[in-house]
């Protein structure tokens, strides 16, 4: 599996309570060494996105707070696609951008829950051996912590803080 089929199968446009069946369906067709190399490729986009610049990004715009809150904001980013995932990168305000955020109780609620797991568990389902676990929360994020006081956040994250920060 090179990089291109791997964006083409994790950019996932389903609803947010069933972005793990449909990746699971997707995975299902594939070689268990395509699902290895899903998950390897799955694991390296995740750690470019394990940075507190995004991880603050998740905070002004869903109270993001914890370690598994953002891996699961991370896990639907991903979905977005490759170039969401670029432009976040780049630049993290650009999340204002998007137009189709996920709400829950009318609040933006970006999480894929659990999806970074799909491919290990579909491949020790089919072969009854484990994939190595590569768990980013193991890592500190990149860069430096973002600061939590709303005229910092401001500054930081115009956009996002303009769009998201008054539902708070």
């Amino acid at each position: 599996m090179n990089l291109d089929l791997f964006w083409q199968t994790i950019t996932i446009d389903v609803d947010i309570n069933e972005k793990n069946f449909h990746l699971k369906s997707q995975l299902e067709a594939l070689s268990n060494d395509d699902i290895k190399a899903f998950d390897t490729h799955y694991n390296a986009q995740l750690r470019r996105l394990w940075h507190w610049d995004i991880w603050g990004a998740a905070y002004v715009t869903c109270g993001c707070n914890t370690e598994y809150d953002f891996l699961d904001f991370c896990n639907w980013i991903l979905t977005q696609g490759p170039d969401v995932v670029e432009n976040i990168i780049t630049d993290p305000d650009s999340l204002s951008s998007l137009a189709k955020m996920p709400l829950k109780d009318a609040l933006p609620y970006p999480y894929s829950d659990e999806l970074d797991l799909v491919a290990g568990l579909l491949y020790e389902e089919k072969t009854n051996e484990e994939l190595p676990y590569h768990n980013v929360v193991n890592f500190a994020p990149q860069g430096k912590k973002f600061k939590s006081k709303p005229k910092l956040l401001k500054q930081t994250y115009p956009q996002l803080f303009d769009k998201y920060w008054k539902n708070k």
